[in-house]
């Protein structure tokens, strides 16, 4: 095959026959590229996944019940905060300095997280100091967590942040120690001996897992967690292949926080189940060489700068723009997971930059050029907050909007290439359509609604489009030009998904919000190395006299959330359901907004203070299932908000409904609903976790049948549990910890039998056939709690 590579040859042009992007109106019409919608098939993978997926449960299952057990939402949420601090701290120490002083950004961050890690530590060997002289084996489970509270540390001069961290990793020390206690027991073996090797492995993961926090705080790739979780890694890798099929959307950041989380937990779990007496103190220096070249952002962010200063000072008169464009896509791959597809293929990477130089290299003519700024300073930016930037006012000023527009398109299509499948980079014609479709996306997102064909335009009631911010530094993002104003009544707000699962609707009543109200909504779009702290933290649009925007105030703008409260579905993204359970992990090109009160009230949490943004997570459901125990929990916590407004109406003498009226509202969000002869849609399934790996692997139509099955043993057991014990979640609601959460244990064995049922194809027979009624045990606690 030939591969034209440079602008003079553009063998696959064709360009006579294809539909140009633009709209009638520009200023000159540009080649002529297609437009067309992509199709495509995935095949299910549940038949042959599924026979690999149980014996995976064969080999590992007492490290998958070790894992469950370790898991710690709470703990995820300390890593983030912890991460945001540093990275914050760092910003603010060096602002308008990009990627530059690299090592000196290092040092600052690696001084502030040292009192972290001394803390960190200083606990650690206090508890196996103080364990090492007792019997914990033959303590009882209350006996042994009043021990472990002797050693909690007392208050320290930590950041919040760092205070967050050190109690989530006392909580995640108690756990090895009970994880350790219990299995030893059910060994008949001694606890004692374990837990000091146990408590060491963990005081030596603290350090590399600061030093990963770190890397990501300064936009390096980190470098793996020592020891590798290496039983783990082959499944892990099978479930994300499960759960996300046709995933062709890259993570805004290669490695996020929650993720580091999740390794951390795994290198534990590994250590209790097979001891290696391994030191985990350092990274090897292997590793580490090997990662110094991925400070991917800080490259990303300077090659980004180096192409807009080229676009800028271009003319029709000098060399053509390939060079440029081709010196920057290394750098976009290099930050980008599906940037492989293109990596290694220098004649496709040659025959794109000579692509996108021809297309674009009529809008650096200054005549085009001036049009250009003019009419995106048009669509609203001038109502954006310009943040100054490299001794320029802002890239709102007429020399820079143009240049940082075109290399925005330069980049989101070399984006929307790469996630192409390989075959597409196989075939001329196909690879041609792929990036005249690439770049008539890229068009229709980033240019002037006057410069764009009508049927391409993503929202011509609003006629703005998406402007870079901050481009040439690590943290960029893109915010649409224009704020619209909105009308969010309750019904809307219940209707709208939000991350996690949960609903806007109590997402804004967690916030102290009043429904219905009127709002101005801020609209982003991420790309590599943005995060929702950081815009929250960097636009000043959203600005707050109390402090940043939280994320928790930043909701997936889906096409479904757009056409609701827009009515224009197309401004939406749709994304794979990976990146739709946190904040912490979102996608290049998903999109997001914040809903900012006209009046003032407070639907926007601000402020930067764990304790404070813990009150603040809105109620949410969630299913978690154990086939080896035969096990299945079914989770609701009520965010602080609702749970006293739920005090308040019992108090005032509504008896127990306001309670079971709260608690079937909140089943409903994962299937859980009151049975209903006719189907109901199921306007949920991609955005709830429902029963871990098995519940993304039960074909569609079965998940329905299993849901209705888990319902007929839930509700009618909290209704009764209701009617007798509402006083008792009342008591709990008056915890100071925030929220409370209601878990309702079921132990049945059909649930054993799932795994087998499902291979074999009965599992449609399994279900309809068990109709006796399981046991199930039901506890409230305070706060949020997994387990």
């Amino acid at each position: 095959m030939q591969y034209a590579q440079t602008t003079q040859q553009l063998e696959w042009m064709g360009s006579e026959s294809l539909e140009s992007p633009f709209a009638e109106t520009m200023p000159e019409q540009a080649e002529e590229t297609p437009s067309g919608e992509q199709w495509s098939e995935t095949i299910s993978p549940f038949a042959e996944a599924f026979a690999d997926l149980e014996a995976e449960f064969e080999d590992h299952g007492e490290l998958e019940e070790i894992l469950s057990e370790l898991r710690d939402e709470t703990f995820d949420e300390a890593l983030v905060y912890l991460a945001d601090e540093t990275e914050r701290d760092i910003s603010e120490r060096f602002a308008g300095e990009a990627g530059h002083y690299q090592s000196e950004r290092e040092r600052f961050g690696e001084a502030r997280l040292a009192e972290v890690r001394y803390e960190a530590e200083r606990y650690l060997d206090s508890l196996w100091e103080g364990l090492s002289n007792q019997d914990i084996g033959s303590l009882g489970e209350d006996q042994l967590a009043e021990v472990l509270d002797r050693f909690d540390p007392e208050s320290s001069d930590l950041s919040p942040a760092g205070e967050e961290f050190v109690g989530a990793l006392v909580r995640k020390a108690k756990k090895v120690v009970s994880t350790v206690v219990n299995t030893a027991k059910k060994i008949g073996s001694l606890a004692n001996p374990l837990i000091g090797p146990l408590l060491k492995k963990l005081r030596g993961l603290v350090q590399p897992l600061l030093r990963r926090v770190l890397s990501f705080a300064i936009g390096r790739l980190p470098a793996p967690l020592r020891p590798a979780a290496r039983q783990l890694a082959s499944r892990l890798s099978l479930e994300a292949e499960l759960e996300e099929p046709e995933t062709s959307m890259s993570p805004a950041n290669l490695v996020d926080v929650e993720l580091l989380a999740e390794e951390f937990d795994m290198a534990l779990a590994e250590e209790i189940a097979w001891p290696s007496g391994e030191d985990s103190e350092e990274f090897s220096e292997a590793d580490e060489a090997d990662h110094e070249a991925g400070v991917n952002l800080v490259a990303l962010a300077e090659a980004r700068g180096a192409l807009i200063d080229r676009l800028r000072d271009a003319d029709e008169q000098q060399d053509n723009l390939a060079p440029a464009i081709e010196q920057f896509v290394p750098a976009l791959l290099g930050a980008l997971r599906l940037g492989i597809n293109l990596i290694g293929r220098p004649k496709v990477v040659g025959f794109l930059a000579g692509y996108l130089a021809k297309l674009i290299g009529r809008w650096v003519e200054p005549r085009a050029s001036s049009a250009l700024s003019s009419a995106i300073v048009d669509t609203g930016l001038r109502l954006m907050t310009l943040e100054a930037e490299d001794g320029f006012r802002g890239e709102a000023e007429d020399r820079e909007a143009a240049p940082v527009a075109l290399a925005t398109v330069v980049e989101d299509t070399i984006r929307r290439l790469a996630e192409h499948e390989e075959f597409v980079f196989e075939n001329e014609d196909l690879m041609q359509l792929a990036a005249a479709e690439s770049f008539s996306q890229a068009i229709a997102t980033h240019f002037p609604p006057r410069f764009v064909r009508p049927d391409l335009q993503r929202a011509p009631s609003l006629g703005g489009t998406f402007v870079a911010r901050r481009p040439r530094h690590l943290r960029t993002y893109r915010k649409f030009s224009r704020i619209p104003e909105v009308d969010v009544t309750p019904q809307i707000a219940d209707a709208l998904p939000t991350f996690g699962g949960a609903s806007l609707g109590s997402a804004l009543r967690a916030a102290g919000a009043t429904l219905p109200m009127r709002a101005r909504m801020h609209i982003y779009q991420a790309v590599p190395g943005t995060t929702l702290a950081s815009i929250g933290r960097l636009d000043r649009g959203l600005g707050s006299a109390r402090g940043p925007i939280a994320p928790t105030s930043f909701h997936p703008l889906t096409p479904q959330a757009a056409g609701i409260l827009l009515k224009e579905p197309r401004l939406g993204a749709p994304v794979p359901g990976a990146f739709l359970r946190t904040p912490a992990r979102v996608g290049v090109g998903q999109r997001f907004y914040v809903l900012q009160p006209t009046d003032g009230n407070a639907a926007m949490p601000v402020g930067t203070n764990p304790a404070m943004l813990r009150r603040l997570v809105p109620s949410r459901a969630w299913v978690a299932y154990n086939s080896r125990k035969g096990t299945m929990t079914v989770g609701l916590y009520f965010s602080e908000a609702e749970a006293q407004q739920i005090v308040s109406a019992i108090r005032k003498g509504s008896g127990t409904a306001p309670l079971l009226r709260a608690i079937v509202q909140a089943s409903r969000s994962i299937g859980l609903s009151l049975p209903a002869r006719v189907p109901q849609k199921e306007d949920f399934e991609e955005q709830e976790e429902f029963a871990g790996k098995v519940g993304r692997i039960i074909p569609r139509n079965l998940k329905q049948l299993f849901r209705r099955r888990l319902a007929s043993w839930v509700l009618p057991a909290l209704a009764k549990w209701v009617k007798a014990n509402s006083e008792a979640f009342v008591r709990v609601a008056g915890h100071p910890d925030p929220g409370v959460t209601l878990r309702a244990k079921i132990v049945a064995p059909l649930l054993t039998q799932i795994p087998q049922a499902l291979r074999s194809g009965s599992l449609a027979t399994l279900l309809r056939g068990s109709r006796a009624m399981p046991a199930i045990t039901i506890s409230v606690t305070s706060g949020r709690r997994q387990k």
